[in-house]
């Protein structure tokens, strides 16, 4: 369970594995809170800021003025493609990957990228992006879109989520990475996802290990 999540959000040249480490176990955290029938991993290049939570588009006011758009209903970020370094699509109760449909984030116009939203991609999944090269620049950003379905109601849920998006920026303070910038979420909500996470992915590798090693992927 979680082996094709756990291989994908894995440490590449410029990341920090800690924070990498930190994005795993989150992105598995939220599988596991919300238990969606499909998980979105995107992997952006870099830092992110928190901005980029329910950003819709830019609206064109005038020849050379465009102003930012946010709407509460969940839209897809518009990352421009060539920011996207990888994205991949898990599907429950395991989540192994699978063949997405199309590419989440297109070459699109302001004024259709406006319209383009979450719940007309995938409205029972989860999204989460994460960003890469964070070694350097000491910062790194993850965003969470919860399925459009879901009902903050229910006291399985009732913990985190409220808003059906959030925001956590991490920084590096020469210790440890730890959260600087949370929007929808808060420090305690972060740590449970985290830990959710770490708990099974360690108690995997436990098991993993107790039966040997596992056929190799082709």
């Amino acid at each position: 369970m979680f082996d094709a999540v756990t291989e994908f959000v894995s440490t590449q040249q410029g990341d920090s594995a800690e924070f990498i480490g930190k994005a795993r176990a989150i992105a598995i955290g939220v599988a596991q809170d919300y238990e969606p029938p499909r998980l979105h991993v995107i992997r952006i290049d870099n830092w992110f800021g928190p901005k980029w939570t329910h950003f819709a588009g830019k609206f064109t006011a005038g020849k050379h003025a465009a102003i930012g758009v946010h709407i509460a209903r969940l839209h897809v970020p518009p990352f421009v493609p060539h920011r996207v370094v990888a994205e991949r699509v898990f599907a429950g109760p395991d989540f192994e990957e699978i063949v997405p449909a199309a590419p989440l984030h297109i070459e699109i116009p302001s004024k259709l990228a406006l319209q383009r939203r979450i719940e007309d991609v995938d409205k029972d999944a989860a999204f989460v992006w994460f960003s890469g090269e964070c070694a350097a620049q000491k910062r790194g950003a993850m965003m969470v879109y919860l399925p459009v379905t879901f009902d903050p109601t229910e006291s399985r849920l009732v913990k985190l989520g409220q808003s059906g998006a959030f925001y956590m920026g991490f920084s590096n303070n020469e210790i440890s990475w730890e959260p600087a910038m949370l929007r929808g979420i808060s420090r305690g909500e972060v740590a449970h996802l985290e830990e959710r996470g770490r708990t099974l992915a360690d108690s995997h590798s436990f098991m993993e290990g107790a039966s040997g090693p596992g056929k190799p992927r082709n």
